[in-house]
């Protein structure tokens, strides 16, 4: 992708528009492994179409019946990509794997998303279960909280008192200023600042250089790479 100017923040006045699924791609498409991939992606797509045309005159039998057009099952876990015998199609699997639906963008794309031409996998979150060895969990994280059930009890109601207690408690935090709800409208100010720095650090920019973007600009590093390498997903299901 091109890399912006990180010093001018004019540059980056378009994020103050950004909703929370294209900021997730914001984070993508500075990702180095997806930029590789997809640049060798890409040309295995225009072999492909110098070989069999692109629609509407596409040879579809010839295409399919080249194995460079897929990628075994196996190398595809856990998505819920078409599969046709054992094989996916190269460009489900890629989008599979880096969490998105449609054809995988170019990361010179400035919003495949508003333009309809991604969308995000919904995010499978894993629930922790809480044993006596796991007390690290909780540490003195306001956030995180642990609660009991008794298995050999009925879970129906058990869950809705979980549920009421759950939502008595983060109100409590909440207001107490233990917990601080997470929104993109208190992140966008630091998501913009990583972005930058993310730029900064593709330019090769001075560390001196980098430091005035402020005195947390170390911390603001090390969670753009946590967005850029993984974390990004999440951003997608923040609420505005």
């Amino acid at each position: 992708m091109v890399i912006r100017d990180w010093q001018d923040t004019e540059g980056y006045a378009f994020t103050h528009s950004l909703c929370s699924v294209q900021w997730a791609w914001e984070f993508l498409r500075r990702n180095p492994l997806y930029q590789a991939e997809w640049s060798e992606f890409n040309a295995l797509w225009n072999t492909l179409e110098a070989a069999y045309g692109r629609p509407p005159h596409r040879n579809f039998c010839a295409w399919k019946a080249d194995p460079r057009a897929w990628v075994r099952v196996a190398d595809c876990p856990d998505s819920d990509c078409r599969v046709d015998q054992d094989k996916v199609l190269i460009e489900c699997a890629m989008g599979a794997r880096w969490g998105f639906y449609k054809f995988p963008p170019s990361p010179q794309d400035d919003d495949p998303v508003g333009a309809q031409r991604l969308q995000w996998r919904p995010v499978e979150e894993s629930t922790p279960i809480i044993g006596p060895s796991d007390k690290g969990w909780l540490g003195d994280d306001a956030n995180r909280v642990a609660l009991g059930f008794d298995l050999a009890l009925p879970l129906r109601d058990q869950i809705e008192r979980a549920k009421r207690t759950l939502q008595l408690m983060q109100r409590e935090r909440q207001k107490s200023g233990q917990v601080r709800a997470l929104s993109l409208r208190r992140l966008c100010a630091s998501l913009c600042l990583m972005l930058q720095l993310l730029d900064a650090e593709e330019a090769d920019a001075d560390t001196s250089a980098i430091e005035s973007v402020g005195p947390d600009w170390a911390s603001l590093l090390e969670q753009a790479h946590g967005l850029r390498d993984g974390g990004y997903r999440r951003l997608a299901v923040l609420p505005p």
